[in-house]
């Protein structure tokens, strides 16, 4: 837990603290805040009268049942400060709109549109936010900056894209610094699988736990202690070839056979499918295509038919092989599964996972689970906003740069 200092010359780092202390309990009252941070109650006094007066926290109505003199209850004040988050997955270009109480207030998801080059995803982007902003109703100037979540790998430090497997014409793109310029706002560019980590850690009361991805690709994220580990290229989570069935057929694709990606990814998923006679082989170079696919192929096997279940059932037990090899390694008690793909895949992948994972690890653990995420399949996107509010309002430096 962070402690402030009651020396005069750091009152902003203190007032960031406090900040930070009510956003994340919400209800706290003074006396509260001055045993959690260790601040003299005059200094929590000065401090939260200038929030108050920010407009960036409020005071609440004491519970009626408390005797003697109430204490008063501090809570965000969710209109003081906003953040806008935007999700690129090669399938669906998500963007939302996050105040500062951690409330998505407004959302939109587009397909995203399929051979675009860079720049028109740029363009693209500045105008839906633009537009996002507008019909809110907010004050622009209460919009603190821009969070960009996209597929790895990436070079944070200096906001480019360099590769990723799934945007083929994206390669060295200077994506941080287009959005600044073409939006005139501070952006922030961070990994899709650890964006999604940090809402996931926002929402959840747990702080330690594997965050498994599963969107056009698959990736992971390792929260401990309540902080989310990074690597020291900031490109952790690079799991797709971890290998999971060395006895897989060969579906043809780029993605390692028997692999982690090859189990789970939509495009492997209907690859099987249409092996497996339940559908005509869509465009695979559409991510769209693989997509719609993909979400067919998951209505058969909630409809009841055999041959979708049975892939859908084998996808789950080569994915619970994988989470086994993580979980063994870095000893966390839960697993966490969200992303795109997981609404649909939920239904056929949970009945199996926790038994499954069970079976995997070498130290057994009687409190462990395996849960869908409870952000939703917005998460991406909605930590790349909590990003953003991180960077201007935590009190605490990020590992990210900002243009």
């Amino acid at each position: 837990m962070l402690r402030g200092s009651n020396l005069l010359r750091l009152a902003d780092y203190n007032q960031a603290v406090i900040l930070d202390l009510i956003r994340r309990e919400p209800g706290a009252s003074r006396t509260d805040l001055q045993r959690t941070s260790g601040l003299a109650s005059q200094t929590i006094s000065n401090i939260t009268r200038r929030l108050i007066d920010a407009e960036m926290i409020r005071e609440s109505a004491p519970s009626d049942a408390v005797r003697g003199r109430p204490s008063i209850p501090l809570t965000v004040n969710g209109d003081g400060a906003f953040a806008v988050g935007v999700h690129v997955d090669p399938a669906r270009l998500t963007i939302l709109l996050l105040d500062a109480a951690g409330e998505v207030r407004h959302r939109q998801q587009l397909r995203t549109p399929q051979a675009t080059n860079p720049d028109e995803m740029t363009a693209l982007i500045a105008v839906s936010t633009g537009r996002l902003i507008r019909e809110s109703g907010i004050d622009r100037d209460r919009v603190l900056g821009l969070g960009i979540a996209v597929p790895g790998p990436l070079d944070v430090l200096t906001g480019v894209v360099l590769d990723p497997p799934q945007l083929p014409m994206w390669r060295d793109v200077r994506l941080r610094a287009d959005l600044h310029d073409a939006t005139g706002m501070p952006v922030l560019l961070d990994k899709d699988v650890t964006a999604s980590a940090t809402a996931e850690l926002r929402k959840s009361a747990a702080s330690d736990f594997l965050f498994l991805y599963l969107g056009s690709g698959v990736g992971a994220s390792v929260v401990t202690q309540g902080q989310v580990l990074r690597g020291a290229s900031n490109n952790i989570g690079e799991i797709g070839d971890i290998l999971v069935d060395p006895t897989a057929e060969d579906l043809g694709w780029s993605g390692r056979r028997g692999g982690l990606a090859a189990a789970c990814v939509p495009e492997a998923l209907v690859i099987q499918a249409v092996q497996a006679g339940l559908m005509p082989l869509p465009d695979l170079t559409d991510y769209l295509a693989i997509d719609d696919a993909c979400t067919a192929l998951c209505e058969l096997a909630a409809g009841g038919d055999a041959a979708a279940s049975a892939i859908l059932d084998r996808a789950a037990r080569r994915v619970a092989v994988g989470i086994g090899v993580l979980v063994n390694f870095i000893d966390v008690p839960r697993v966490v599964l969200g992303g795109p793909t997981w609404n649909r895949l939920s239904g056929a992948f949970l009945p199996v996972l926790e038994d499954a994972v069970r079976h995997e690890l070498v130290v057994s653990r009687e409190t462990f689970t395996v849960v869908g995420s409870a952000v939703g399949e917005q998460l991406a996107a909605q930590g790349a906003a909590e990003l953003v509010m991180d960077h201007f309002l935590a009190p605490r430096a990020s590992v990210l740069v900002m243009d």
